[in-house]
């Protein structure tokens, strides 16, 4: 079976030309490697391709977000497994092998791959993604001991960084991600999609790159608050049905208040502009909305979690989305 490899690239030459050296110089060396570039305009465009004759580069002249570059590159990709991986990735020895043989079960989808932190492999940055009832989430793991996520485990999403995907498992085949996202919580949608139509979403301990995780939109910078934010409510929005989400919607607007109430008390500006702006996005933009037989309250109930350390009016808020959402499973 045939591998493909979709690499989202804008500005960065440092950090793409040492992906890419780790790829050519992999194991299992890919079936066929894609650099998709979003405009980039420090140069690395004039250099790189030279570098790496074996690479596809699919330049698309401006920058159409992760969503936007991954999209374009499945339609270059000719492989049965499409593998996305962020330019500020190194893979590891065994990677792609690893991830192959968790394929080999054909009710599996998708497999993450167990992410390190960029200086510390033995420090995890992602072992797959989780949920809270909120809705909000997260890299399972990051910062702890690897040690401490050596077992296979069924996610509710993947971490884009680094992830194999089943092509024909996609609902559309030809294209990865809702484009409107435009990057952020793309990967949340896709694994939405995956489990509710009835496939898994898993994580391989054994599959290993480093990364250097918001490498290209930087920590705490207003674009990545917006688009998480936003997208996050364009995500439920889109997956759950009209009703149960509009009884959830006070308690997340609740929440959002409480939010930006502490953002202003700590002097936390950007963080309070993106949530007034984001959560007014996200509650008003257009979605499509993705009917499947799984309803999106059931996943909630298979994966969510409180997370530790919430407090009493935290966990209050929990309880209420966890009861909407029970309450919608039964009718």
């Amino acid at each position: 079976m045939k591998v493909s490899i979709i690499i989202p690239h804008f500005n960065g030459l440092s950090i793409l030309r040492t992906c890419l050296a780790s790829l050519v110089s992999h194991d299992r060396k890919p079936d066929q490697m894609i650099v998709v570039d979003n405009g980039s305009t420090d140069g690395s465009m004039d250099l790189v391709p030279g570098e790496f004759p074996e690479v596809e580069f699919v330049r698309l002249g401006r920058n159409t977000g992760f969503t936007g570059a991954n999209n374009a590159g499945i339609e270059a990709a000719t492989g049965d497994f499409i593998v996305l991986l962020n330019n500020d990735c190194i893979v590891e020895k065994y990677w792609l092998e690893n991830l192959l043989a968790r394929m080999e079960d054909q009710s599996v989808a998708s497999v993450t791959s167990s992410m390190r932190n960029i200086n510390d492999i033995e420090v995890m940055d992602s072992a797959g993604g989780e949920i809270d009832w909120m809705g909000f989430s997260r890299d399972i793991g990051k910062g702890e001991r690897a040690s401490l996520h050596r077992k296979p485990r069924d996610v509710p999403f993947p971490c884009g960084g680094a992830v194999m995907i089943r092509r024909s498992a996609l609902p559309h085949p030809s294209r990865l991600f809702w484009k409107a996202l435009f990057i952020y919580q793309e990967d949340l949608d896709l694994g939405f999609e995956l489990v509710r139509t009835g496939w898994r979403v898993v994580y391989e301990p054994s599959a290993v790159v480093r990364h250097m995780h918001s490498a290209t939109a930087g920590r705490g910078s207003f674009l990545k608050e917006y688009h998480c934010i936003r997208n996050r409510f364009l995500v439920l929005r889109k997956h759950f049905d009209p009703q149960t989400f509009n009884t959830l919607k006070p308690v997340l607007r609740r929440w959002q208040t409480l939010w930006l109430g502490a953002s202003v008390a700590r002097r936390r500006f950007v963080l309070a502009r993106a949530i007034l702006k984001g959560t007014s996005d996200g509650m008003t933009m257009p979605v499509e909305f993705f009917e499947a037989s799984l309803p999106l309250s059931e996943v909630f109930i298979r994966h969510a979690i409180i997370p530790a350390g919430a407090g009493k009016v935290k966990r209050n808020l929990y309880e209420k989305a966890e009861r909407v959402m029970r309450q919608g499973i039964r009718g």
